[in-house]
């Protein structure tokens, strides 16, 4: 995990706005804007109040530098900081301080010079509790703000700040040397004696640790800071809270440091953000209403890097942040027994739609999906992976790769539209091919007839073009099982050796994606470049068992619907592929509609890392998301694409509808019992037309019929229980009689374990021998030991 982990460190998720950076207070600015935006004016004020110690002085004397950062600035205008700053003191009723209750610190502290930045550091120290002592020259406070301000503003405020705070102030006494303070014996000093006042040798002093404006006299820290070392009032106020901070941390420590009180960001800004908005214009030309301050907070973006959040579905539904999925992934994965140690992130490791979207958005490439998959691996390792949420395709994946149904072979007896001769062998195959079609194993189980029309569409255009009928390995990987995985892909590459080493011709985006990424010595390309460059309008639709082709529509002058081509995750960097795709839309003569988001950075439809039992909510957001981001129907090119969005009632097409079928998809989506019938008859079907061959491998057939209901048949689908399994259930109960009878309905109920899973029926014995009728099933993805006694008669459990 160690590659994945590196680069968390450079997580931008806690760098500040550049506001906060810029603002000379630092204000928490995204704390303060939420609580405007929501109307919490007394809320927004505590935040202000906390961060510039003396509000009204600080509205005041601010020249928002805020502003001149605002990335608002050079779009439409920026955020009207200052005047949100007023509406927040003027629409809080009680500005009373704060009375903190708490004991006093027995180190003391001594102020010299009673102006803005003294005062503002005798607060500071106060309210930790030091006892503190003030020392002004003159007979008054407030130093240079007696030229900037009307006294009652500044006077008001610093009365109402410091009402609580425990401190003793002498007028008319100037300190003129160090030793003035010797009788005192002050911890610590803060020299704040204005532009051009006694600088006690801070000017001049390099200190400890090169720290400049501080030194050590004796025990006694010595700091200077305000207009003695040139900063402008606004700059003198944040800077003696500052030094506040700073003196207590010394006091604590006895490190003598003088940090600036200066803060950088390195956050980076998503532009793509950025909507042109009016700024919000007080209608009495001075202050904000409450409903125009609201307006204007509103405006803010509460600049973040969230890219992560912005683009990655995960981080948004878990409404969590990268760092703490890695913590959580790190707690949930280290060594030990579950039941002794927390897993928070069990779930949502089999979540993650492993689409690679999350590194390519962050700016610093954190691959969160590649420690999530890190992360399955790991857990499997350790034989803490939890089954349930993928032994299902892992099951899939087995039948698509299993005698039923996987095809490896090279041509067969046939010719092209050119009579292009082939030379088979013996076996009446040719001994190599150039090319071999890989259509992956989901596009055959969803609809085998577009396999059938695609193989026939290339043997139309070259003859030499073998056939490998089988899994890609994808449901091994994400599952985090690196030992089956790695099977798959040995698989595949004997498969490819005994073809003659031939470049594959991928359908689905996903399998051109596993190839690139773990079988880069076998050369691949995409059907829909295949097609794009062999041409698809000249073939003759009768010869591909259809009467009338889309292109056929077109050529007549029907009219076509508009589309928007929903590119694949897989094939977000695959630039050919997806001009291609488009190349043949519009060569059909359909206007297309972009998709500005999936354009850039194509996003999964949910399918994709297989979340569909581990989160179903998840899977549910996410296409409710893909499906929102355009009201026009989709085009596809991954049939699990389509198929999601079908399901869902989105209006979408996969590609080849469009090339070989009528153009409108499937009237109804195949269930997931179907997609096996539709594997086995794919490859009957193919074996008999190009091989002359008949398929003696067959699935297991019971004795008797069982009856499901089209309503049980949906259920079964939608919870993912094969049809097969639960008459091998009620097959198992009705040969042991473990079964239980309830007169009340007359129906039968019993269980029966299938590798992991537990599978529960209800059924009922209909008139004719041998028939039944599945009431109800429903299944535990968990282990259930089979009583060794039944009825009163010993068994064997395994039966």
């Amino acid at each position: 995990m160690e590659q994945y982990l590196k680069n968390f460190k450079n997580c931008l998720q806690k760098e500040i706005p550049f506001c906060t950076a810029e603002c000379p207070f630092h204000i928490d600015i995204l704390n303060f804007i939420e609580k405007m935006k929501r109307g919490s004016f007394k809320g927004a004020f505590k935040t202000y109040r906390n961060a510039v110690g003396f509000p009204m002085i600080a509205s005041s004397l601010c020249h928002e530098p805020c502003k001149e950062v605002c990335p608002r600035s050079d779009s439409d205008s920026a955020i009207e900081l200052g005047l949100l700053e007023k509406a927040c003191i003027s629409f809080t009723e009680d500005r009373s301080s704060t009375d903190y209750n708490l004991p006093m610190k027995k180190k003391k502290a001594a102020v010299i010079g009673a102006g803005i930045s003294g005062l503002a550091c005798a607060l500071r120290l106060c309210m930790k509790k030091y006892e503190v002592e003030i020392f002004e020259e003159k007979d008054r406070i407030g130093g240079s703000l007696w030229d900037l301000m009307e006294p009652e503003v500044f006077l008001t405020d610093i009365e109402e700040q410091m009402k609580h705070e425990k401190y003793a102030l002498h007028f008319n006494t100037k300190i003129q040397s160090i030793d003035d303070l010797a009788d005192y014996a002050f911890d610590a000093v803060y020299v704040a004696t204005g532009e051009g006042g006694e600088d006690f040798g801070l000017l001049s002093s390099e200190g400890e640790a090169n720290s400049k404006y501080c030194f050590r006299y004796g025990k006694t820290g010595w700091f200077g800071g305000g207009g003695l070392i040139g900063e402008k009032p606004i700059y003198a106020l944040a800077g003696g809270l500052h030094m506040g901070t700073v003196i207590d941390n010394f006091l604590k420590t006895g490190n003598l440091l003088y940090p600036k009180n200066v803060q950088s960001t390195s956050m980076c800004f998503n532009d793509k953000k950025l909507k042109r908005e009016e700024p919000v214009i007080p209608r009495d030309g001075e202050n904000y209403s409450k409903e125009e301050a609201i307006k204007e907070a509103a405006r803010c973006m509460e600049c973040q890097c969230d890219f992560c959040r912005t683009y990655c579905d995960l981080t948004e539904f878990y409404n969590k942040w990268p760092l703490r999925i890695r913590d959580e992934i790190m707690a949930t994965t280290l060594p030990g027994s579950a039941e002794v140690k927390a897993t928070p992130a069990k779930r949502l490791l089999s979540t993650c739609n492993q689409c690679g979207l999350c590194k390519e958005t962050c700016p610093e490439e954190i691959d969160l999906g590649g420690l999530i998959l890190e992360g399955r691996k790991s857990m499997h390792r350790q034989k803490k992976a939890p089954w349930v949420f993928h032994d299902f395709w892992l099951r899939d994946m087995d039948f698509a790769n299993s005698e039923l149904t996987a095809i490896s072979k090279t041509p067969g007896i046939t010719t092209n539209q050119k009579n292009q001769e082939v030379h088979h062998d013996s076996n009446g195959q040719t001994a190599k091919c150039t090319y071999a079609f890989f259509p992956g194993c989901q596009l055959g189980a969803s609809d085998p007839e577009l396999v059938e029309k695609s193989y026939a569409y290339l043997l139309s255009k070259q003859a030499d073009i073998g056939l490998i009928l089988r899994c890609c390995g994808a449901p091994a990987e994400w599952s985090g099982d690196e030992e089956k995985h790695q099977r798959e892909i040995d698989k595949i590459k004997d498969l490819w050796q005994e073809l003659g080493r031939p470049v594959l011709i991928l359908a689905c985006p996903t399998c051109e994606k596993k190839f690139k990424t773990y079988m880069t010595d076998i050369p691949v390309i995409s059907l829909y470049e295949v097609m794009a460059g062999w041409g698809v309008d000249v073939w003759a639709p009768d010869s591909l068992g259809q009467s009338e082709s889309p292109f056929s529509k077109a050529l007549m002058g029907h009219p076509l619907k508009t589309y928007a081509v929903f590119d694949a995750c897989a094939a977000r960097h695959e630039k050919k592929m997806k001009e291609a795709v488009r190349t043949l839309v519009k060569s059909a003569g359909y206007p297309l509609e972009p998709l500005p988001e999936n354009d850039v950075y194509a996003r999964c439809c949910s399918f994709g890392g297989q979340p569909g039992i581990a989160n179903p909510e998840y899977v549910e957001f996410v296409t409710k998301k893909r499906i929102s981001e355009s009201d026009q129907p989709y085009i596809t090119y991954c049939i699990n694409c389509r198929d999601v969005f079908v399901d869902a009632g989105k209006e979408a097409i996969h590609i080849l509808d469009l090339l070989f079928g009528d153009g409108k998809g499937p009237q109804k989506l195949a269930t997931i019992s179907e997609r096996r019938e539709n594997r086995i008859r794919l490859k009957r079907n193919l074996l008999k037309e190009y091989w002359n061959t008949v398929m003696t491998e067959d699935k297991k057939e019971y004795n008797g019929h069982v009856s499901i209901s089209s309503e049980l048949s949906k259920k079964l689908h939608k919870n993912r229980i094969l049809e097969e399994d639960i008459v091998a259930a009620l097959e198992f109960c009705e040969r042991t009689g473990r079964r239980v009878y309830h007169p009340e309905k007359g129906t039968y109920s019993g269980y029966r374990e299938i590798g992991y899973t537990t599978y529960w029926v209800e059924y009922k014995e209909a008139s004719e021998e041998g028939h039944y009728q599945m009431i109800n099933a429903y299944a535990h993805r968990m282990k259930i030991e089979l009583e060794a006694v039944w009825n009163g008669r010993k068994m064997e459990p395994d039966l």
